[in-house]
Parts: C-alpha cells; structure tokens; sequence
C-alpha cells in the first residue's frame, strides 16, 4: 500500500510512504522530461517546417520577380519600337519639307510676314535690310542681329 493512515486526535493524516514519495517523483520527472523533449522536438520539427516554407516562397518571389523583370524588359522594347517609329515619321515630314522648301519660297514667306507685320497697325519696330546671300533679308529686332539664310557676322 502506497498510503498509510495515521489518527492523532481525532484527526486523520494520510503519509505517502517512501516508495510513494520514490514512484510519484519518477512519474514527475519523466512527465517533465517528455514534456521537454516533446516540445524540443515539435519546436525543432517546426523550425524545420518555417525554415523549408521560407525557402518555397523565397523561390516563389524570385520567380515573380523574373517575370516583373520579363515585363519591364518587353515594355522597354516597345517603348524603344514607338520612338523609332516617331523618328521615322520625323525624317519623312523633314524630307517632305525640305523637297518643297526652296531659297525662294523662304525668300517670299518672309517678304509676306513684314507685309503683315507693317499692315498690323501695331507699333512694331522692324528693319528690313535687303543684304545677305541670295538677297535674303537680315531682320534686327532689339538690337540682336537675325539673319535668316546665311551666317551673321559679329559686330565688335
């Protein structure tokens, strides 16, 4: 028997015995040490489990981060396609006016243009000079020489 009664005055104690003392402690200690171990072993299965997650992921990011990287690359190729097409729209506009652009045509544009500033009635202060290659006109205006056609010459 792992209990004995003993009765002192009317009152009655129950005293483990030294066997009893001896079993419940070695079921204490093994109890803690399963207990211990368990979660040892659950905590390090776990770490294992977050360690093997985290590199599934990782993967998982890397592979979404090429296919950004992918996306990025394509719309750089057709930002690139959009402005070559641009610039061949702007060769051909500066060969369609370069064919019709002549010394003469340019001389009468701007024959007309100080028709139309002198016939604006506005207070404009236009000189017109005949001189340069070709008769094309030199225009002042505020005291900084223009010239359209040829090369101005600074004056000292």
């Amino acid at each position: 028997m792992l209990r004995k009664t003993v009765r002192e005055g009317g009152y009655e104690y129950r005293a483990f015995t030294l066997i009893g003392w001896v079993v419940v402690g070695t079921l204490a200690t093994v109890a803690a040490f399963t207990l211990f171990f368990g979660l040892w072993t659950v905590t390090k299965e776990f770490k294992r489990y977050q360690k093997r997650a985290d590199a599934e992921n990782n993967v998982k990011v890397s592979a979404i981060q090429i296919r950004n990287q992918e996306q990025r690359v394509r719309i750089a190729k057709q930002q690139a396609q959009i402005k070559h097409e641009i610039a061949i729209g702007q060769r051909l506009a500066n060969q369609e006016i370069a064919a019709r652009l002549t010394p003469l045509f340019v001389q009468y544009e701007m024959i007309e243009s100080l028709r139309e500033i002198a016939r604006s009635g506005k207070n404009n202060s236009v000189v017109y000079i005949p001189a340069g290659a070709n008769g094309v006109p030199l225009v002042s205006v505020s005291g900084q020489p223009q010239v359209f056609g040829g090369q101005a010459e600074e004056r000292k």
